[in-house]
């Protein structure tokens, strides 16, 4: 017995859902009580490279597709819409009216990575405008965004990958957003700009950087913000990056390549976290310990610290910038060492000795597999930190 058949159409739409369209279309080749109800499936999800196999003609088969899906739809609201198209050689402009016709459905989801080397498309205002979306997710291969005006009174999640925008224009997206929580930032190129929102929980930003100087020069000033991460691969410099009224922070995790010395110290806007996970190149690490030299620059207290995460050089080697942390965090209950036996810093170091005392009962020590120097930093945390308990300092790989 065909039980599935016999479901609802709603039931059967929904499990249609989990195909990609071109998959749900061809369910109506199975029998008559599937011809037309891929129609009725309340998703869009498309993929330029899933028509790769369909003959010579692959730009033409594909925009004929979906053509066609939109044409024989029913004319029903849509979840979501999801499109990708990174075949750099074809001409990608048709999107934009799928992009507009998706908008104005009511898509709650929204997500486009489309990449082109000769062309460019507009992304619709419609897109901007939307009443009902939910999530916006755009990857554009630096294209330029620039909506006349934003209104996305739902809009929960923003995602820009790959973009080029002015400060204005981000400012505009925040501001047209009233109920924005989260927002991504990956590899964007932006003008100096500030990013503020009275909404904000959740915020990334990864290998952003500034048109003109390749750092990431932005203020940072969200009150409601909970958890920050950011992330520099290559030498970008963060000197730059300041942060201001962050009392709600509970968590950051930041990775540096570069670090510029003639800033202030940044973490100052970090102290009220409870976790932190601070990676840092040899590199930052020097310009870092060239702050902590300068009498202006007093390293900040973290009395709501309870977990640390640092490391990304070779700490047997320089142990000093963990040390600072540990006499300004008096509340710490675990650390965690990330340690690095390639990347090894200079031998000058910072004068600051130990004491003993700390609250923290757990430290971990991450390493490589072949790391043969871990053994030594794992013996050096035993010697100094005799009140943890042995079997509470963790080595893993």
């Amino acid at each position: 017995m065909d039980r599935m058949s016999n479901l609802p159409d709603p039931i059967l739409a929904h499990i249609l859902s989990y195909l990609t369209t071109k998959d749900a279309v061809q369910t109506s080749l199975l029998a008559k009580r599937y011809r037309n109800l891929w129609a009725s499936v309340p998703s869009v999800d498309l993929d330029f490279n899933d028509f790769l196999s369909s003959g010579k003609d692959v730009e033409e088969n594909f925009v004929k597709f979906v053509n066609d899906v939109f044409k024989h739809r029913e004319p029903l609201t849509l979840e979501s819409f999801n499109l990708v198209w990174n075949d750099k050689s074809s001409d990608p402009t048709p999107a934009t009216a799928w992009l507009d016709t998706a908008a104005k459905l009511k898509s709650k989801f929204l997500s486009a990575s489309i990449s082109a080397e000769k062309y460019q498309i507009e992304v619709p205002d419609s897109v901007f405008t939307s009443e009902s979306l939910q999530e916006l997710v755009l990857e554009l291969i630096f294209w330029a965004i620039s909506p006349r005006s934003v209104k996305l009174p739902c809009l929960k999640r923003l995602t820009l990958k790959n973009i080029y925008f002015e400060a204005e224009i981000l400012e505009k997206l925040l501001s047209g957003s009233p109920a924005i929580e989260e927002m991504v930032l990956h590899n964007c190129i932006w003008n100096s700009c500030c990013i503020f929102s009275s909404t904000l929980k959740n915020l990334v930003l990864n290998d952003c950087c500034d048109e003109i100087s390749l750092s990431l020069d932005v203020l940072i000033c969200v009150p409601s913000l909970e958890f920050l991460e950011v992330y520099s691969s290559w030498s970008l410099t963060m000197g730059k990056l300041k942060f201001k009224d962050m009392k709600s922070l509970v968590g950051a995790q930041i990775h540096l390549k570069e670090l510029s010395d003639e800033e202030p110290l940044f973490l100052t806007g970090l102290t009220n976290v409870k976790s932190l996970e601070l990676v840092l190149s040899v590199s930052a690490l020097m310009a870092m310990k060239n702050l902590l030299r300068r009498k202006t620059n007093k390293f900040p207290t973290f009395d709501n610290l309870r977990s640390l995460k640092i490391g990304g050089w070779s700490i047997t080697h320089d142990f000093d910038l963990v040390a600072c942390f540990l006499l300004h965090a008096p509340n710490l209950k675990k650390l965690t060492l990330l340690h690095n036996e390639e990347l090894e810093s200079s031998e000058e170091n910072i004068e600051i000795s130990l004491q003993l005392g700390y609250s923290f009962n757990i430290v971990e020590i991450i390493y490589e597999k072949d790391d043969m120097s871990a053994s030594n930093l794992v013996k050096s945390v035993e010697t100094h930190f005799k009140f943890i308990r042995e079997g509470n300092i963790i080595s893993s790989d």
